[in-house]
């Protein structure tokens, strides 16, 4: 479907800006990538508690074990994200992980796991402070702080963080990934 600019004598916007109709398609989602609701408590202040992660007696995460998968993370890292910062497109050869929030970010994953019944999907995911992701090995992704705020970005990872040729961090050139997940879908 082409896209269908929009016009109405009630609202007039700048010089050459159009107007698009918005789409709400249900995004697909792909194989073994869980959000998943946690559980969040306001405090008498206005601030709140969360609940991470709560892991079971041999170290794996409770709500991934009730979905069949056995993630135990053996390290927990913290990023604090300026307004407006972008990080786009790497991949862990083997490296697992479930990110959390305090605030909003907009994330984009590509499955590039060879045999995935979800191979080459692509979808978008709305992370914020009520809400942990499960991203598995040879899922990239990527992210958009979209916010004016700080956002703070905990993940915990079942491999060990090294800096040297043995990382699990690799990065895809955004040119060879024909994904633009901070756009939004026009009709």
């Amino acid at each position: 479907m082409g896209l269908e600019v929009i016009k109405s004598k009630k609202i007039r916007l700048p010089k050459d800006a159009d107007l698009f109709r918005q789409t709400y398609e249900k995004q697909e989602s792909i194989e073994s990538v869980h959000v998943i609701k946690l559980a969040v408590f306001p405090d008498d202040y206005g601030g709140w508690f969360k609940e991470s992660i709560r892991l079971d007696e041999n170290g794996h995460v409770l709500s991934l074990i009730e979905k069949g998968i056995e993630f135990s993370p053996v390290q927990m890292n913290m990023v604090n994200l300026a307004p407006g910062t972008q990080r786009f497109w790497h991949i862990h050869l083997e490296q697992n992980e479930i990110w959390t929030t305090n605030g909003t970010l907009l994330i984009g994953l590509i499955d590039f796991r060879e045999g995935s019944p979800t191979y080459g999907q692509k979808t978008k995911v709305i992370l914020s402070s009520e809400k942990a992701l499960f991203i598995p090995s040879g899922v990239a992704h990527g992210f958009i702080n979209p916010t004016d705020k700080y956002v703070t970005l905990n993940y915990f990872t079942d491999k060990y963080f090294v800096g040297d040729e043995t990382t699990q961090e690799c990065r895809i050139d955004p040119q060879d990934v024909p994904f633009d997940f901070v756009k939004p879908e026009l009709m």
